[in-house]
């Protein structure tokens, strides 16, 4: 599964990016986010439009998020208000992913 993530805002105006494909991950990481995946149903959430500083408080966190899985595509663009619960475990997962790539290219 390829999975583009992009994170912004905050306090700080984070930007974080990760783009993997699970494929090339160790296998206990792309275990876990296909797990993620999976019991998020982010395949059955609908596309949220919503545009960067529209819903929330200054410090709220913007996500990009696109998975791409044979046939099966989905994008969506939310944030820390308008993200399901269900997709917090994923999206948390992501952001601590992003982290650790940021600390290891430096």
């Amino acid at each position: 599964m390829r999975i583009d993530y992009e994170c912004s805002g905050g306090y700080a105006n984070i930007r974080l990016e990760y783009h993997t494909n699970t494929d090339e991950l160790p296998q206990e990481v792309a275990n876990e986010l296909l797990s993620l995946v999976e019991t998020s149903k982010v395949f059955d959430l609908q596309q949220n439009e919503v545009a960067p500083g529209s819903e929330g408080p200054p410090d709220v966190f913007f996500y990009r998020l696109s998975l791409y899985e044979g046939t099966r595509k989905k994008s969506l663009y939310l944030n820390d208000v308008t993200a399901p619960a269900t997709l917090q475990p994923l999206l948390a997962r992501l952001q601590e992913l992003a982290w650790e790539q940021r600390r290891k290219s430096r």
